[in-house]
Protein backbone atom coordinates (compact mmCIF):
# COMPACT_ATOMS: atom_id res chain seq x y z
CA UNK A 1 0.00 0.00 0.00
CA UNK A 2 1.74 3.28 -0.90
CA UNK A 3 2.50 5.45 1.97
CA UNK A 4 2.67 8.70 -0.33
CA UNK A 5 0.71 11.61 1.82
CA UNK A 6 -1.55 13.12 -0.11
CA UNK A 7 -0.89 16.72 -0.98
CA UNK A 8 -3.50 18.81 1.02
CA UNK A 9 -2.27 16.90 4.37
CA UNK A 10 1.33 19.18 4.74
CA UNK A 11 -0.75 22.59 4.22
CA UNK A 12 -3.05 21.18 6.71
CA UNK A 13 -0.53 19.87 9.31
CA UNK A 14 1.24 23.51 8.91
CA UNK A 15 -1.90 25.34 9.73
CA UNK A 16 -2.99 23.12 12.47
CA UNK A 17 -6.10 22.42 10.77
CA UNK A 18 -8.14 18.69 10.79
CA UNK A 19 -9.38 19.10 7.53
CA UNK A 20 -9.40 21.83 4.19
CA UNK A 21 -11.55 24.60 5.63
CA UNK A 22 -12.26 25.67 1.84
CA UNK A 23 -13.27 22.80 0.25
CA UNK A 24 -15.80 22.63 -2.31
CA UNK A 25 -17.54 20.03 -0.49
CA UNK A 26 -18.96 21.60 2.51
CA UNK A 27 -19.92 19.91 5.54
CA UNK A 28 -22.96 20.21 7.61
CA UNK A 29 -21.03 21.70 10.30
CA UNK A 30 -19.70 24.11 8.12
CA UNK A 31 -22.24 25.56 6.32
CA UNK A 32 -22.53 29.39 7.06
CA UNK A 33 -26.58 30.26 7.38
CA UNK A 34 -25.96 33.94 6.85
CA UNK A 35 -29.14 36.29 6.52
CA UNK A 36 -29.54 35.81 2.65
CA UNK A 37 -29.30 32.00 2.61
CA UNK A 38 -31.50 31.48 5.92
CA UNK A 39 -33.90 33.50 4.08
CA UNK A 40 -33.72 31.75 1.02
CA UNK A 41 -34.21 28.73 2.49
CA UNK A 42 -37.29 29.85 4.49
CA UNK A 43 -38.89 30.89 1.61
CA UNK A 44 -37.95 27.77 -0.60
CA UNK A 45 -39.34 25.77 2.58
CA UNK A 46 -42.78 27.77 2.64
CA UNK A 47 -43.44 27.16 -0.74
CA UNK A 48 -42.61 23.89 -0.41
CA UNK A 49 -45.62 23.28 2.38
CA UNK A 50 -47.94 25.41 -0.21
CA UNK A 51 -47.84 23.08 -2.65
CA UNK A 52 -46.14 26.13 -5.28
CA UNK A 53 -43.79 26.22 -7.58
CA UNK A 54 -40.36 28.35 -6.81
CA UNK A 55 -37.17 29.75 -7.97
CA UNK A 56 -33.79 29.99 -6.73
CA UNK A 57 -32.01 33.02 -8.65
CA UNK A 58 -28.27 33.47 -7.78
CA UNK A 59 -25.14 34.72 -9.66
CA UNK A 60 -22.40 32.06 -9.93
CA UNK A 61 -20.42 30.91 -6.79
CA UNK A 62 -23.44 32.58 -4.94
CA UNK A 63 -24.31 29.36 -2.97
CA UNK A 64 -27.11 27.76 -4.98
CA UNK A 65 -26.19 24.12 -5.10
CA UNK A 66 -25.32 24.31 -1.66
CA UNK A 67 -28.43 25.85 -0.69
CA UNK A 68 -30.51 23.24 -2.92
CA UNK A 69 -28.62 20.22 -1.16
CA UNK A 70 -29.31 21.61 2.15
CA UNK A 71 -32.92 21.98 0.77
CA UNK A 72 -32.85 18.38 -0.42
CA UNK A 73 -31.42 17.13 2.73
CA UNK A 74 -34.21 18.41 4.78
CA UNK A 75 -37.11 17.26 3.16
CA UNK A 76 -35.77 14.05 2.17
CA UNK A 77 -35.21 13.92 6.06
CA UNK A 78 -38.80 14.00 6.19
CA UNK A 79 -39.45 11.70 3.56
CA UNK A 80 -39.85 13.65 0.28
CA UNK A 81 -38.62 12.12 -2.81
CA UNK A 82 -36.13 14.76 -4.87
CA UNK A 83 -35.18 14.51 -8.27
CA UNK A 84 -32.49 16.63 -9.41
CA UNK A 85 -31.89 17.53 -12.94
CA UNK A 86 -28.91 19.56 -14.42
CA UNK A 87 -28.13 18.44 -17.83
CA UNK A 88 -29.65 21.48 -19.49
CA UNK A 89 -28.31 20.54 -22.82
CA UNK A 90 -31.10 18.06 -23.16
CA UNK A 91 -34.25 18.38 -24.96
CA UNK A 92 -37.52 17.97 -23.58
CA UNK A 93 -37.89 14.16 -24.59
CA UNK A 94 -34.45 13.66 -22.42
CA UNK A 95 -35.85 15.33 -19.66
CA UNK A 96 -39.37 13.73 -19.49
CA UNK A 97 -37.31 10.04 -20.62
CA UNK A 98 -34.73 10.46 -17.37
CA UNK A 99 -37.33 11.26 -15.24
CA UNK A 100 -39.44 8.40 -15.98
CA UNK A 101 -35.96 6.42 -15.78
CA UNK A 102 -35.39 7.56 -12.22
CA UNK A 103 -39.04 6.56 -11.54
CA UNK A 104 -38.05 3.22 -12.57
CA UNK A 105 -40.80 3.82 -16.11
CA UNK A 106 -39.35 2.64 -19.45
CA UNK A 107 -40.38 5.19 -22.14
CA UNK A 108 -43.46 4.81 -24.20
CA UNK A 109 -43.98 5.57 -27.64
CA UNK A 110 -44.47 9.07 -27.25
CA UNK A 111 -43.47 11.81 -24.88
CA UNK A 112 -47.04 12.80 -23.96
CA UNK A 113 -47.35 9.11 -23.19
CA UNK A 114 -44.03 8.75 -20.84
CA UNK A 115 -45.11 11.96 -19.12
CA UNK A 116 -48.70 10.92 -18.07
CA UNK A 117 -46.83 7.31 -17.23
CA UNK A 118 -44.87 9.56 -15.17
CA UNK A 119 -47.42 11.34 -13.74
CA UNK A 120 -49.51 8.99 -12.94
CA UNK A 121 -46.91 6.58 -11.25
CA UNK A 122 -46.12 9.99 -9.05
CA UNK A 123 -49.25 9.82 -7.89
CA UNK A 124 -50.00 6.70 -7.59
CA UNK A 125 -46.97 6.67 -5.00
CA UNK A 126 -48.15 8.46 -1.91
CA UNK A 127 -45.04 9.66 -2.00
CA UNK A 128 -44.33 13.74 -1.91
CA UNK A 129 -41.96 14.72 -5.19
CA UNK A 130 -39.67 17.71 -5.71
CA UNK A 131 -38.51 18.29 -8.87
CA UNK A 132 -35.11 20.14 -9.08
CA UNK A 133 -34.30 21.75 -12.43
CA UNK A 134 -31.25 23.65 -11.58
CA UNK A 135 -29.34 26.03 -14.09
CA UNK A 136 -32.44 26.11 -15.93
CA UNK A 137 -31.38 29.61 -17.33
CA UNK A 138 -30.10 27.31 -19.69
CA UNK A 139 -33.58 25.35 -21.01
CA UNK A 140 -34.61 25.28 -24.42
CA UNK A 141 -37.39 27.10 -24.96
CA UNK A 142 -39.06 23.75 -25.63
CA UNK A 143 -38.09 22.35 -22.29
CA UNK A 144 -39.66 24.89 -20.20
CA UNK A 145 -42.94 24.37 -21.87
CA UNK A 146 -42.73 20.85 -21.11
CA UNK A 147 -42.05 21.51 -17.48
CA UNK A 148 -45.50 24.14 -17.56
CA UNK A 149 -47.42 21.17 -19.08
CA UNK A 150 -45.81 18.43 -16.42
CA UNK A 151 -47.75 21.29 -13.41
CA UNK A 152 -50.79 21.48 -14.95
CA UNK A 153 -52.54 18.33 -13.38
CA UNK A 154 -55.52 16.77 -13.78
CA UNK A 155 -58.05 19.87 -14.84
CA UNK A 156 -54.91 22.81 -13.91
CA UNK A 157 -55.87 21.90 -10.30
CA UNK A 158 -53.60 19.06 -8.82
CA UNK A 159 -50.27 18.21 -9.85
CA UNK A 160 -48.42 14.87 -8.03
CA UNK A 161 -45.11 17.12 -7.92
CA UNK A 162 -43.85 20.41 -6.98
CA UNK A 163 -41.67 22.19 -8.98
CA UNK A 164 -38.10 24.53 -8.33
CA UNK A 165 -36.24 26.00 -10.85
CA UNK A 166 -33.08 27.18 -9.90
CA UNK A 167 -30.33 29.20 -12.09
CA UNK A 168 -28.86 32.82 -13.05
CA UNK A 169 -30.60 35.82 -13.33
CA UNK A 170 -30.67 35.24 -16.80
CA UNK A 171 -33.98 32.96 -15.97
CA UNK A 172 -35.87 36.36 -14.46
CA UNK A 173 -35.04 37.17 -17.95
CA UNK A 174 -36.50 34.19 -19.85
CA UNK A 175 -39.42 33.97 -17.79
CA UNK A 176 -40.31 37.19 -18.92
CA UNK A 177 -40.48 36.20 -22.48
CA UNK A 178 -44.15 36.01 -23.63
CA UNK A 179 -43.59 32.23 -24.87
CA UNK A 180 -43.01 31.70 -20.63
CA UNK A 181 -45.72 33.92 -19.43
CA UNK A 182 -47.94 30.95 -19.13
CA UNK A 183 -45.30 29.07 -16.43
CA UNK A 184 -44.14 32.71 -14.92
CA UNK A 185 -47.72 33.07 -13.92
CA UNK A 186 -47.55 29.98 -11.90
CA UNK A 187 -44.49 30.80 -9.70
CA UNK A 188 -45.28 31.26 -5.62
CA UNK A 189 -42.31 32.17 -4.75
CA UNK A 190 -38.74 33.52 -5.85
CA UNK A 191 -35.56 33.68 -3.38
CA UNK A 192 -32.34 35.20 -4.71
CA UNK A 193 -28.58 34.61 -3.33
CA UNK A 194 -26.77 37.95 -3.35
CA UNK A 195 -22.78 38.56 -2.82
CA UNK A 196 -21.67 38.50 1.60
CA UNK A 197 -21.15 41.89 2.39
CA UNK A 198 -17.60 42.59 4.35
CA UNK A 199 -19.36 41.33 7.97
CA UNK A 200 -21.02 38.18 6.25
CA UNK A 201 -17.54 37.59 4.88
CA UNK A 202 -15.90 37.43 8.41
CA UNK A 203 -18.54 35.20 9.96
CA UNK A 204 -18.19 32.92 6.81
CA UNK A 205 -14.44 32.90 6.77
CA UNK A 206 -14.56 32.33 10.90
CA UNK A 207 -16.97 29.04 10.49
CA UNK A 208 -15.34 27.70 7.99
CA UNK A 209 -12.20 27.88 10.17
CA UNK A 210 -13.12 26.73 13.37
CA UNK A 211 -15.15 23.67 11.53
CA UNK A 212 -11.88 22.44 9.82
CA UNK A 213 -10.24 22.80 13.35
CA UNK A 214 -9.04 25.92 14.32
CA UNK A 215 -8.50 26.50 17.79
CA UNK A 216 -9.08 29.76 19.58
CA UNK A 217 -5.42 31.61 17.52
CA UNK A 218 -6.18 33.64 14.67
CA UNK A 219 -4.89 32.23 11.00
CA UNK A 220 -5.81 35.31 9.29
CA UNK A 221 -5.02 38.95 10.23
CA UNK A 222 -8.02 41.36 10.33
CA UNK A 223 -6.65 43.32 7.66
CA UNK A 224 -6.31 40.07 5.37
CA UNK A 225 -10.16 39.10 5.84
CA UNK A 226 -11.21 42.52 4.74
CA UNK A 227 -8.64 41.95 1.16
CA UNK A 228 -10.29 39.13 0.84
CA UNK A 229 -14.03 40.49 0.85
CA UNK A 230 -12.58 42.88 -1.29
CA UNK A 231 -10.81 40.60 -3.62
CA UNK A 232 -13.85 38.06 -3.86
CA UNK A 233 -16.33 40.46 -4.09
CA UNK A 234 -17.98 38.35 -1.51
CA UNK A 235 -19.00 35.63 -3.75
CA UNK A 236 -18.23 32.75 -1.83
CA UNK A 237 -16.69 30.18 -4.36
CA UNK A 238 -14.01 32.84 -4.67
CA UNK A 239 -13.71 33.18 -1.11
CA UNK A 240 -12.92 29.86 -1.26
CA UNK A 241 -10.32 29.51 -3.85
CA UNK A 242 -8.70 32.78 -2.84
CA UNK A 243 -8.43 31.96 0.64
CA UNK A 244 -6.47 28.59 -0.31
CA UNK A 245 -4.31 30.51 -2.39
CA UNK A 246 -3.62 32.66 0.62
CA UNK A 247 -3.19 30.09 2.78
CA UNK A 248 -0.46 28.40 0.18
CA UNK A 249 1.45 31.28 -0.02
CA UNK A 250 1.60 32.16 3.24
CA UNK A 251 2.58 28.41 4.20
CA UNK A 252 5.45 28.80 1.36
CA UNK A 253 6.33 31.72 3.23
CA UNK A 254 6.72 29.67 6.65
CA UNK A 255 4.26 31.86 8.37
CA UNK A 256 0.74 30.77 10.05
CA UNK A 257 -0.77 33.76 10.13
CA UNK A 258 -1.98 35.05 6.58
CA UNK A 259 -1.84 38.66 6.02
CA UNK A 260 -3.14 40.58 3.24
CA UNK A 261 -0.27 40.68 1.57
CA UNK A 262 -0.69 36.79 1.53
CA UNK A 263 -4.52 37.58 -0.33
CA UNK A 264 -3.14 40.05 -2.51
CA UNK A 265 -0.56 38.33 -4.30
CA UNK A 266 -2.12 35.21 -3.94
CA UNK A 267 -4.53 37.18 -6.04
CA UNK A 268 -1.67 38.62 -8.45
CA UNK A 269 -0.81 35.31 -9.14
CA UNK A 270 -4.00 34.53 -10.55
CA UNK A 271 -2.52 37.15 -13.35
CA UNK A 272 -6.79 38.07 -13.72
CA UNK A 273 -9.64 38.98 -12.31
CA UNK A 274 -10.57 36.91 -9.42
CA UNK A 275 -14.25 37.54 -11.17
CA UNK A 276 -16.57 34.17 -11.71
CA UNK A 277 -17.67 33.42 -14.91
CA UNK A 278 -21.04 33.06 -15.48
Amino acid sequence: MSTKAAPITSLLAHFGLTRHPFSRRTPADAVVHHRGFAEALARLRFCVELDGIAMLVAEAGCGKSLLLGVLADSLQDADWTVHYFAHTSTGPFGLINVLARQSGLGPRRSRAETAQALLRAWHDDQTNHLLVIDEAHELPDATLEDIRLLTIGEFDRDSPFLLLLAGHPRLDERLAEPTHHALDQRVTAVARLAPLGVDEVRAYVQQRLAAAGLDDRPLLEPDAVDALADASAGIPRMINNLATAALIVAASRGRRLVTAQDVRDAQMDRGRSMAVNP
